[in-house]
């Protein structure tokens, strides 16, 4: 009982240091007045604690995975305010949806490439073989 309560603690106080340096880089952004959202430079900053070992990713790491598990219930109501638009979706629904495809598969080959790089980066593999 004493390490189901010390793990959800865990847990919270990770996804509390997450949630701080989202609004850490909310408040960079509107602070510098950039272009770029403040929930994306939260996590720049967090990738940068991370890398630098500023931060251990066991500070984070049970919180992320969590957030991780329940990041599909966010997209629900997104999901579902497309009804409000079925007229739109019947004159250009085809174009949205050649578009998410196009995207998807751009976003998916360019991560894959990413990776890629990085791996035989990280395995010392010349990469212009």
């Amino acid at each position: 009982m004493r390490s189901k309560l010390l793990l959800s603690v865990t847990i919270l106080l990770q996804i509390i240091l997450i949630s701080g340096f989202a609004m850490l880089g909310d408040m960079v952004s509107r602070g510098l007045q950039l272009p770029l959202p403040g929930n994306i430079i939260g996590l720049i900053l967090l990738y940068l604690a991370l890398k630098s070992r500023l931060l251990k990713v066991d500070y984070v790491e049970r919180g992320g995975r969590l957030l991780l598990l329940v990041m599909p219930l966010f997209f629900v109501p997104a999901l579902s305010g497309i009804m409000d638009y079925t007229v739109f979706m019947r004159q250009s629904g085809l174009q949205v949806l050649v578009i998410l495809i196009i995207s998807s598969l751009l976003t998916l080959t360019g991560s894959a490439f990413l990776v890629d790089r990085l791996a035989r980066r990280k395995e010392g593999i010349d990469v212009r073989e």
